[in-house]
């Protein structure tokens, strides 16, 4: 009986109810962990901060991937981004249909293929369009002082090893955000943020919805301080 019982809690990994490790010796490491990781988030966002204050431009291919769970098929889109500090940037999906948003300040244009002439906008008659404006203004200059007034800043364990200062960790920096507002998270549970090796930018999104699912948006062929086309925010 005791061979079965012990067996079974193997299984179960509850090592603690039929070995002798103190219960709460896992439960102490795993708080160790969590405090030592709280206590890199700040340096690792100065971190941040510090590489993309040099970034002026960029451009990339965007791969967008949508997981639905009602579906067994990748939903996919592809397109272009691009940046022009402080605040003027374009989104354009070209495939499979071509569609994008453009902004510069107080400014906006969208277009749809089927939808004819760009159109105009200004961002204050768009509250929506005002909100996700200033969601990719903050991701792409690094601006935590935004982000952390809406949202629960955190570091994934996945990403960046706590025992190490940012320095020496190999991997690139992600982020998780969680909103502060429940109204949010009924909609978007949370989004988990990848940045480049070397820290500047941004290289990879992930959309976490509410109810399970979730678009990952990856940038790719990344072009960092290279002039860009007057037309690209226009």
């Amino acid at each position: 009986m005791c061979r079965v019982v012990t067996l079974f809690c193997l299984l179960l990994g509850l090592f603690s109810g039929c070995l002798s490790s103190p219960v709460g010796a896992v439960e102490r490491e795993a708080d160790s962990v969590k405090i030592e990781a709280e206590n890199l988030l700040e340096p690792t966002l100065q971190r941040i901060r510090e590489a993309a204050a040099g970034v002026e431009t960029i451009t990339s291919t965007m791969v967008q991937e949508k997981y639905l769970k009602a579906f067994a098929e990748v939903l996919k889109a592809r397109g272009n981004f691009a940046f022009h500090r402080p605040d003027c940037w374009r989104w354009e999906l070209v495939e499979p249909v071509l569609s994008g948003l453009s902004v510069c300040g107080i400014n906006g244009r969208r277009w749809h293929e089927k939808g004819g002439k760009a159109q105009s906008f200004k961002l204050a008659d768009e509250p929506w369009l005002r909100h996700f404006a200033t969601q990719v203004t903050a991701w792409t200059t690094a601006d935590f002082a935004f982000l952390q007034k809406e949202y629960i800043l955190t570091l994934l364990d996945s990403e960046l090893n706590p025992q190490l200062s940012p320095e020496l960790n190999s991997e690139p920096p992600s982020l998780k955000l969680v909103p502060r507002e429940v109204a949010a998270r009924r909609l978007v549970a949370s989004l988990e943020i990848t940045f480049s090796a070397d820290y500047r930018y941004v290289t990879r999104i992930v959309i976490r919805e509410a109810d399970g699912d979730y678009t990952a948006i990856n940038f790719l062929d990344v072009i960092i301080n290279q002039p860009l086309p007057e037309e690209s925010f226009k």
